[in-house]
């Protein structure tokens, strides 16, 4: 099917990168060379795109991830992972010899922090003429990570054109088209050393107001349990992280993507889309995996997390069967 085709129009469009992880939480002792049975092993989707594309769907958005899929058990994986936690298969693309990218992660028991291991062998991104532009000029919302960066400018110059509002999610590549990216996103989300890197600054409301020069976007920049500042014409709000027992920090940061864009598709302030967000990567880190963890409206309204402000609570209690 098509953008052309599509039967009823998406809330959000997603576009990026796609891969599937193997995720295994290491036993305290390692000996190298030797066999160890684990506890704690899943294989699932992975990627920032692909986890906030399963993030928003989640939360009861109608989305759309367009990423290339072919015949081979990484894509089968891959597709039937997207299409468990409810992201709708209208913008797949089929190319029989292509296959998603693929990574090993290692969790430390310790401390929930993660090693990565990668390949991008078979992994064919979209080309830019096969961005679904109807799609997202019919969408309320496009959400684009940085690791297809010829497809996530089109994306958003096809947003833009239409007045359609954008959250991006960049952390690394070429810095020319990360800036070109955040001058035509609505809402731009780094993560602190991305934006250190790109502004020469280093603290996190030196280098929103650098960045501010070049865009009209609503600046955010995050760093892990440290939480996150968003830039304002009175100031600089910091909204502090959701501390929980971590257990896997995968996909923490594609998580809060998805917790604001779920947000401001909601109309939600500034204050509460930061608020969201964390809570969102909170759910996340307390089981293996980047999706394992990813919260309904439902369970985040029952969240027993403290500091939950009272309006987070009341706005997800009031639109869990909406």
């Amino acid at each position: 099917m098509t953008s052309e085709t599509l039967s009823k129009p998406l809330d959000v469009v997603v576009l990026g990168l796609n891969v599937v992880d193997v995720l295994v939480r290491l036993p305290r002792e390692v000996q190298a060379g030797e066999k160890h049975q684990v506890n704690e092993l899943v294989i699932q989707g992975g990627a920032p795109a692909g986890n906030a594309a399963c993030g928003l769907a989640r939360l009861g958005w109608r989305t759309g991830f367009a990423t290339r899929l072919g015949d081979n058990a990484l894509s089968a994986t891959a597709r039937a992972d997207l299409q468990r936690y409810g992201v709708q298969p209208d913008l797949f693309v089929h190319t029989p010899d292509a296959q998603p990218a693929a990574a090993v992660v290692q969790i430390d028991p310790a401390d929930g922090e993660r090693t990565v291991f990668y390949s991008l062998e078979g992994y064919l991104p979209l080309e830019p003429d096969e961005v679904p532009v109807q799609a997202i000029q019919n969408a309320r919302l496009l959400l684009t990570d940085g690791y297809e960066p010829d497809v996530g400018l089109r994306g958003l110059e096809a947003a833009r054109e239409a007045g359609v509002q954008s959250v991006l999610d960049i952390e690394a590549g070429d810095p020319a088209v990360m800036r070109q990216m955040i001058e035509l996103g609505t809402d731009c989300i780094l993560p602190l050393v991305a934006a250190q890197q790109l502004s020469g600054e280093s603290e996190p409301d030196a280098a929103m107001r650098r960045l501010a020069q070049s865009t009209d976007g609503q600046l955010v920049v995050t760093d892990g349990t440290h939480g996150s500042w968003a830039l304002t014409p009175k100031g600089v709000i910091h909204q502090p992280a959701f501390l929980v027992e971590a257990v896997d920090t995968t996909g923490c940061g594609d998580s809060f993507h998805a917790g604001y864009a779920s947000a401001l598709l909601d109309g939600l302030s500034l204050e509460l889309r930061l608020e969201m967000a964390a809570l969102v990567a909170a759910h996340v880190a307390t089981q293996l995996g980047g999706r394992t963890a990813l919260p309904t409206r439902e369970e985040m309204a029952e969240s027993e997390l403290s500091k939950t402000s009272a309006d987070l609570l009341n706005h997800l209690r009031n639109t869990c069967h909406a």
